[in-house]
């Protein structure tokens, strides 16, 4: 090879390097800026208020039932777990667990009315525990309509 190629080739090769550094600086100062930009305050009040998941209201997590744990594991049922699978604490005897209709699924009360509040869904089977206005019911829950043959 002679001086003039190899110069040709580290010029490019340099180049091509300036480039890759200039685009990943790029990128990373994109990706900071919308993630910082995401998760800021007037964007999760937007997206809360949002149509995409809407939770249950106050009248209706208080309708639920209400156990201490002590009494729940006496009736020894299948669904009754040691700990809330929402924070992963074990419960104590003197924990107030919110029971969820049809599923019987147990929870902190206080972990699950915070779910509840954003998502209208059990957190373990996805199970809706009311009826919610204007929902697509999921697929096994739709009633099949005979077919004529």
């Amino acid at each position: 090879m002679d001086a003039t190629s190899r110069l040709v080739e580290t010029t490019l090769f340099t180049l091509c390097l300036f480039l890759l550094v200039v685009f990943l600086t790029l990128a990373s100062f994109l990706c900071t800026h919308f993630r910082s930009h995401r998760n800021s305050p007037q964007v999760a009040n937007a997206r809360n208020t949002g149509t995409n998941e809407v939770g249950l209201d106050e009248s209706t997590l208080h309708s639920f039932s209400k156990v201490l744990y002590g009494q729940s594991k006496l009736k020894k049922s299948s669904s009754t777990s040691t700990c809330c699978s929402i924070c992963l604490m074990e419960y104590k005897e003197a924990d107030i667990l919110q029971l969820m209709p049809d599923c019987g699924h147990l929870f902190h009360l206080h972990c699950i009315n915070s779910w509840l509040r954003l998502h209208p869904t059990c957190p373990i089977c996805r199970n809706l525990p009311v009826p919610i206005p204007g929902a697509i019911a999921p697929v096994n829950q739709v009633p099949l309509l005979a077919t004529q043959v």
